[in-house]
């Protein structure tokens, strides 16, 4: 108990000492220069006091042992201003500042920096609620522009960084990660038309795999790079109809398989969204067409083996038989000739199932001429 007695006392002396001094009123010039009048001890500024800076500054608050210390209002010459807590002649504790583009912050500051909790009220009408570290928006906070957009989450370095939710105020939204200012990372994306976007971003694109949810209700799942469906994927249409494949910049591209709802399906090549180059389209029926493609039409040749076990080798042109043609029946019985503009034309054979010719003759825009024997 003793030691304890004798350790209090050792503690309080030196605060009994100071308060035993005399606080006279005095003038004197600061360590930093200023000049000072107010209440003073021991020949240095001590409790209420005034300092007037040569450069035009001046400080008008509480001092402790010649520092700047407890409450005061500091004004500097070109309007900005400071008032409230000091530290060892810091701004330090709970302050208001007042800039001379008339920002305001409100808040927490640690060493002469906005640090911790703290309000800035910007000029043009914006708001930033939240926590700070040097001066600068570090941590967790809301930030709401004058015109109703807001943005809550992380920050770091006064930039939007990790996870947070921005509202533009049209309708539109985005929650997810962030870094820099910019969406990157796993995030969402509510459009204003009702459209939904679920995946990966970088530098503020989509980038990466994602799910994209059309207000008509399509949905696509796949690759994106810089912000267009371009990779693999699969995108499924509202009607039922089904894509697996790849895509580049928004179109089916290169190789892939549509699936119509109502069976028929083409499996091959595409080029800006449609069928371009070898491929494969099977009907419901059982019929079967394997040839070339342009623009979604068939182009050169073309095999067709129908469900009734007849069958066709020939050229197409937009679609339609044009050139030479073999045709064969489910019996056997042969067809060779040509078409044009999709009907029968020129000279044309036919043929049995062994071979023999059993007709000869020419085709005129569909009308059959047989020759005479």
């Amino acid at each position: 108990m003793k030691h304890i007695i004798i350790s209090i006392l050792l503690v309080l002396t030196p605060m009994m000492s100071v308060q035993a001094q005399k606080i006279t009123m005095g003038t004197c010039v600061t360590k930093d220069g200023g000049d000072f009048s107010g209440e003073m001890v021991a020949g240095k500024p001590h409790g209420k006091g005034k300092t007037i800076y040569k450069n035009g500054n001046w400080y008008e608050g509480n001092y402790e042992k010649g520092k700047r210390q407890g409450y005061g209002i500091y004004t500097f010459f070109d309007g900005e201003k400071y008032e409230g807590q000091w530290f060892q002649d810091q701004q330090h504790g709970k302050g208001t500042y007042y800039f001379a583009n008339n920002n305001k912050y409100d808040g927490l500051w640690y060493r002469d920096y906005q640090q911790g909790k703290g309000t800035m009220y910007y000029y043009n009408g914006d708001k930033y609620d939240g926590e700070w570290k040097l001066d600068h928006r570090d941590g967790y906070g809301v930030y709401t522009f004058a015109g109703g957009a807001y943005y809550k989450g992380y920050w770091a370095n006064d930039r939007k960084n990790g996870k947070g939710y921005f509202d533009w105020g049209d309708g539109s939204s985005y929650e997810g990660e962030w870094k820099d200012n910019q969406r990157s990372g796993k995030g969402t994306f509510k459009y204003a038309d009702g459209d939904i976007y679920i995946g990966q971003w970088i530098d503020d694109i989509q980038n990466g795999r994602g799910i994209y949810k059309f207000k008509s209700g399509d949905v696509y799942e796949g690759d994106y790079v810089q912000g267009e469906r371009t990779g693999s994927g699969i995108f499924k249409y509202a009607n039922g109809d089904k894509y697996v494949g790849q895509f580049h910049e928004g179109d089916k591209h290169g190789q892939g398989t549509l699936t119509w709802k109502n069976g028929d399906q083409y499996v091959g090549l595409w080029k800006t969204d449609r069928q371009n180059g070898k491929g494969v389209l099977t009907l419901k029926s059982g019929d079967v067409y394997d040839g070339t493609w342009k623009n979604g039409k068939l182009n050169g040749e073309c095999i067709i083996r129908f469900a009734d076990g007849s069958k066709f080798k020939g050229m197409f042109k937009d679609g339609i038989r044009h050139g030479a043609a073999i045709e064969e029946d489910k019996e056997g019985k042969r067809f060779e000739g040509t078409y044009v503009d999709g009907k029968r034309d020129g000279r044309f054979v036919e043929k049995d199932r062994n071979g023999q010719i059993t007709a000869s003759g020419t085709y005129q825009n569909g009308w059959r001429n047989k020759d005479k024997k």
